[in-house]
């Protein structure tokens, strides 16, 4: 069994956890999750005394976790600072996290202050350790020794512990020839005992056997793993709560029962041969679900059977047509937002949003969850390539780095692990690192992020080069020009060598344009001396991607602004690649 394998096998986390704090080399450590009358007795075992502790999200949500340690001292400190508490927590209390479960200080001061930071350690030591480490840090690893040495014993007894599960704790799962053959029950470690349902039905490029394809995952905001069963019961419910009847200005549900029934071919019970359609009238969407699809629903798969055929729910489609009703994730605020839809400022001109309207394009949802859906969107299709094995070369893929840990969700409880994701683009030579839990956000509809270890935001704007979009409607020039009067355009974009700028008015005008160029941060990059139009009033000038002194700008994303007199800026973004 490969090393890396373990990181998805809850039961080895926690034993690896409690091996490392019986040993005292973390004084502390914590579980976001209740366990079972086998863990404590495991943990007892260890000599480790374990308390529960209670936290709440920002929905009121309770999240319960133990803590457990050689010393009663550091429980009493623990629930001191954090018992009856909200998830959120201020830099001050990351402080008493860190010394706690024994981080070095230099690490936390790092994380408190520049989230992930890129490191050489990244697909090495870094996955034995619970922190993440800082560059050029001088204490963790001397911690590498210990740690790999802990590792190996924490292997040796897991296969005492845990015989039956040493294989894999899903095999037994797909060894029935019928996904409803018989009662299945399987361990998803110490987050809970899950027991399977009858009417789970498995899919096909389900690595991980959680009911959902990566693609799946992404979409809904459980990658990489979790209690995926919970997704179709929300959404499930979201739709019996929806209104029946039109409704012109929110999501509805349309009826179309029919005149006979089948039955469940798990339980027996009868259901209506029609179907209800999803309308969302504001982004002209609908989607068609079964009635039976909704039973299989309700009891948390997507997939539903009917007669001798197995089909799927739409999830995508699903997600988008519901996503006006997804907003519980707005409410952690983004930073420099004028209007407060999610989008910074920066970011709503990159994108052509308006800055003091939420609601740029009325589509049911505001402009930050708008540019969020479409990334994800993008993200979910991508190839998912495990650590260690051969990355393409010519295409975008996600690759995943799982840590020994979890994390739970500020704001709706939903626990993730506490690991990191990176996006490579190998034609750009390019690559953004960020947790799970941004991803998690993302797919809710925002770029900041607020799980009980990790915090932070993800720039939209870089994500969106690195994908190699274009979501900005600057391109729209018929509407650019009746708004302003005049419009811009450059060719090519993105370029490598020179790129035109062209600057066009549909009036006669008698001022020259000022045409300027920024970064993404706001600094002013190079700028052009006024130049006499042609005779079809078109002014054109040419960027060699150079600054104000001439010297070579670095690959990115800039913002080309132009404007005459105190008229309102167009706004274009030129994407330089080197």
């Amino acid at each position: 069994m490969k090393k890396d394998s373990f990181l998805h096998d809850l039961n080895f986390q926690l034993l690896y956890l409690a091996l490392l704090t019986s040993h005292k080399v973390k004084p502390l450590s914590r579980w976001e999750k209740p366990i079972g009358y086998k863990e404590k007795h495991l943990l007892k075992k260890l000599d480790l005394a374990a308390e529960p502790v209670t936290r709440y999200c920002e929905n009121g949500k309770k999240i319960e976790e133990f803590i457990f340690s050689k010393s009663s001292r550091y429980l009493a400190t623990y629930a001191r600072y954090f018992d009856q508490k909200s998830l959120i927590i201020t830099p001050a209390q990351r402080k008493v996290e860190g010394f706690l479960f024994g981080y070095p200080s230099c690490c936390v001061e790092n994380f408190i202050q520049n989230g992930y930071t890129r490191n050489k350690y990244t697909d090495k030591e870094q996955k034995l350790l619970f922190h993440w480490i800082c560059p050029d840090c001088r204490i963790s690893p001397s911690f590498f020794p210990l740690y790999e040495s802990l590792f190996n014993e924490c292997r040796e007894l897991y296969r005492l512990e845990y015989p039956s599960d040493v294989q894999s704790p899903f095999a037994k799962v797909f060894k029935k020839a019928l996904p409803y053959a018989a009662a299945l029950t399987f361990s998803l470690g110490t987050l809970t005992q899950l027991h399977a349902d009858l009417h789970w039905v498995p899919v096909p490029g389900d690595d991980d056997n959680d009911y959902l394809t990566n693609s799946e995952e992404l979409i809904t905001g459980v990658f990489p793993s979790g209690e995926t069963h919970t997704i179709a019961q929300n959404y499930k419910a979201i739709v019996d709560s929806l209104p029946r009847g039109v409704s012109p200005n929110s999501c509805y549900v349309i009826e179309h029962p029919a005149y006979g029934f089948y039955n469940c071919p798990i339980c027996g019970e009868a259901h209506n041969m029609g179907y209800v359609t999803v309308h969302n009238p504001m982004h002209v969407l609908e989607i068609d679900i079964p009635y039976m699809a909704l039973h299989f629903m309700e009891h948390g798969s997507f997939s539903y059977i009917i007669g001798d055929d197995t089909t799927r729910v739409d999830i995508p489609l699903l997600n988008k047509t519901i996503a006006p009703l997804d907003t519980l994730h707005h409410a952690l605020a983004t930073p420099n937002d004028t209007d407060n839809d999610g989008l910074n400022n920066t970011a709503e001109q990159y994108f052509d949003m308006e800055i003091d309207n939420p609601y740029t394009h009325n589509i049911g949802i505001d402009d930050g969850h708008e540019i969020a859906q479409a990334l994800i969107e993008n993200i979910s299709i991508l190839p998912v390539i495990p650590s260690g094995t051969t990355p393409p070369t010519d295409s975008i893929y996600i690759e995943p780095q799982l840590a020994y840990g979890v994390e739970d969700c500020a704001i709706c409880g939903r626990t993730q692990n506490m690991g990191t994701a990176t996006i490579h683009n190998p034609l750009q030579g390019t690559s953004m690192t960020f947790p799970f839990m941004g991803l998690h956000y993302i797919s809710h509809g925002r770029f900041v992020y607020d799980g009980t270890v990790n915090q932070g935001e993800i720039d939209p704007i870089e994500l969106c080069v690195l994908l190699e979009m274009d979501l900005a409607a600057i391109e729209e020039l018929p509407e650019i020009a009746q708004k302003h009067g005049y419009h811009v355009m450059n060719y090519p974009n993105p370029f490598s060598n020179f790129t035109t700028i062209s600057f066009i008015k549909t009036t006669n005008y008698h001022e020259l344009p000022r045409i300027s160029i920024y970064n993404i941060k706001g600094h002013l990059v190079r700028e052009f001396l006024p130049v006499s139009p042609s005779p079809d009033h078109q002014v054109s000038v040419f960027w060699d991607g150079t600054d104000l002194h001439g010297k070579a700008v670095p690959s990115g994303i800039y913002l080309l602004k132009a404007e005459i007199g105190n008229s309102e800026k167009v706004c274009k973004k030129i994407v330089l690649i080197r």
